[in-house]
């Protein structure tokens, strides 16, 4: 269908070494990820007055959450970090790591040129909620929810050579 964006100008991305930011390892999260969804949970205040039928509505705040399901591959890190987080059962800070959106359909310009391998990023500090290590027909899955921690921050993503690194900065669309 013409003009939908499409699911692959995603670009997911977990720190699997969570703790100093300046060696994270940011893992991209693709191969054995069969969903990540963004649901973002959008609270809602409503007030009637005295003038009115009907009632006035606000966005007051979120209570977002990435629901994921995956297949147990092991051998890809991103997957085995969070399968390691449900079989430990590790909890408060064990579990919670940061976690970036990058969208591949927003790169970085200067001006009219494009900075090479930049894109728009978000970065969610994340607590990281196993749900279920389920069987599938005797294949090994799992699924749970990224639960953001405070606010986002927005910026930019730099992909360069397998890696990612994420940079603190206000985004302007041309």
């Amino acid at each position: 269908m013409a003009g939908v964006k499409q699911r692959r100008t995603i670009a997911d991305y977990i720190n699997v070494t969570p703790g100093d930011e300046s060696s994270a390892t940011n893992t991209f999260m693709g191969l054995g990820f069969k969903t990540i969804n963004e649901s973002p949970g959008a609270q809602v205040s409503s007030k009637r007055y005295v003038n009115n039928k009907s009632a006035s509505k606000s966005i007051t705040g979120y209570d977002s959450s990435f629901p994921f399901e995956i297949d147990q591959i092991k051998s890809e890190a991103a997957v085995d970090y969070i399968v390691g987080i449900g079989e430990r059962r590790l909890t408060g800070a064990d579990a919670e790591t940061e976690y970036y959106r990058v969208d591949l359909d927003k790169p970085v310009k200067n001006g009219e040129t494009v900075v090479k391998d930049t894109y728009y990023a978000r970065k969610f500090k994340v607590a990281v909620e196993v749900s279920g290590l389920d069987d599938a027909d005797g294949e090994m899955t799992g699924s749970g929810n990224l639960l953001p921690i405070g606010d986002l921050v927005e910026g930019y993503a730099v992909i360069s050579a397998g890696t990612m690194n994420f940079t603190a900065g206000e985004y302007k669309e041309e």
